[in-house]
């Protein structure tokens, strides 16, 4: 891998102790990039109002061929790529917040192809009910075509990952350390998977620790990459929130999973559905708040998908009769012209296919997003 000497620059950088996100871009900026960031005079640096003296020395003294080679060689032996806020593909959605991260590394997709991204988070200690929302919605959601994104953190993130994966659909991992770790180490043959069929991503060096304060700028990224965050299960004082929190601020959209009112670990929801973010009782809830055409794209995939299932003449009729409306057998029955045998042993293969779902009753609904 042949690393172009601008990278190097910005690599070293984000490598330098006492150097984060904002003042990168400030010092990048005084100085004009990051190789002259490293090239400049002490007293040049000294003239960039409010830097410590500390991270003056820190920069000077700072190893930039020793350093980056090094970075560049744990990339290599792990098959890691690299994202510099001047790459062309860098994710345009995380360019837009305030200071977002220089560099990125990552490992499986570009994440820029993951698209289009919804964040999902909650609490590490998930009730039943948060488990089997996150399972069916991330599942629901994952198979219409979005990319999952979360923290693979025990509990909800991890559920959310897994659930995107077995839907057949992408999921991208925000790590709060740097990708030679795998944390929470039970997680490793997860994070196997996600390469695969997404990818992981961090922005700190390869080898930084998992440290407690690294997670609230995970957490930032998170919502960042992604069109809106939908928070399952979270206490008043989780982490949950504070992504929803970062989701708020840099305009993205909110989305929260009702619960039970005595149940601890539904304050948290419950309260950001008091303040407005949406409530989410479906899968449509989420899609229809998401862009005109992020609808469309979706739209389009679940209709392709359906042509290239093998449906038999009676399950195309009576998938077309379907919506997102409840409606109830015997109503399927007079509008299909199909006997209520035919009725019934079609809308089970569409069941089995995963096109139709029975809600409580004899009432059905579609699957699918709404084919027009």
């Amino acid at each position: 891998m042949g690393h172009d000497d601008s990278k190097k620059y910005w690599v070293a950088l984000n490598m330098v102790v006492g150097v984060g996100k904002t003042l990168f871009h400030r010092l990048a900026a005084a100085m004009g990039s990051p190789q002259k960031v490293f090239q400049a005079r002490r007293r040049e640096l000294q003239a960039i109002e409010r830097l410590p003296d500390k991270t003056v020395d820190q920069i000077l003294g700072f190893d930039v061929d020793r350093n980056a080679e090094r970075e560049f060689k744990l990339m290599e032996a792990m098959g890691a790529q690299l994202l510099t806020l001047e790459s062309p593909d860098y994710p345009e959605l995380l360019k837009a917040i305030y200071d977002p991260p220089p560099v990125l590394y990552y490992q499986g997709k570009n994440p820029n192809v993951l698209t289009p991204p919804l964040a999902v988070v909650g609490t590490r200690l998930a009730s039943s009910y948060g488990k089997v929302a996150a399972e069916r919605l991330c599942g629901s959601l994952a198979s219409m075509g979005l990319c999952i994104v979360s923290g693979m953190a025990r509990g909800i993130d991890t559920i959310a990952h897994q659930a995107a994966l077995e839907a057949g659909g992408s999921t991208l991992a925000v790590f709060g350390c740097g990708l030679e770790h795998t944390y929470p180490p039970e997680n490793a043959s997860l994070r196997k998977k996600i390469i695969e069929r997404g990818a992981i991503l961090s922005e700190f060096p390869m080898s930084t620790k998992p440290d407690r304060n690294n997670f609230p700028a995970r957490n930032r990224i998170i919502s960042g990459l992604s069109h809106g965050t939908l928070v399952i299960e979270a206490g008043l004082k989780s982490g949950a929130l504070i992504t929803a929190q970062f989701s708020l601020e840099q305009g993205r959209e909110v989305f929260s999973l009702p619960g039970n009112i005595y149940s601890g670990k539904s304050q948290g929801t419950n309260q950001l559905i008091k303040m407005g973010a949406k409530l989410v009782d479906s899968p449509e809830a989420v899609v229809e708040e998401l862009p005109e055409w992020i609808q469309t794209v979706l739209k389009k995939k679940v209709a392709t998908q359906v042509e290239n299932m093998d449906l038999s003449s009676n399950e195309k009729h009576l998938f077309s009769l379907l919506s997102a409306e409840e409606q109830h057998i015997d109503d399927l029955i007079e509008n299909s012209c199909l006997s209520p045998a035919q009725v019934s042993a079609t809308l089970i293969q569409l069941e089995l296919k995963g096109l139709a779902r029975q809600t409580e009753g004899k009432m059905f609904i579609t699957n699918c997003v709404e084919t027009d």
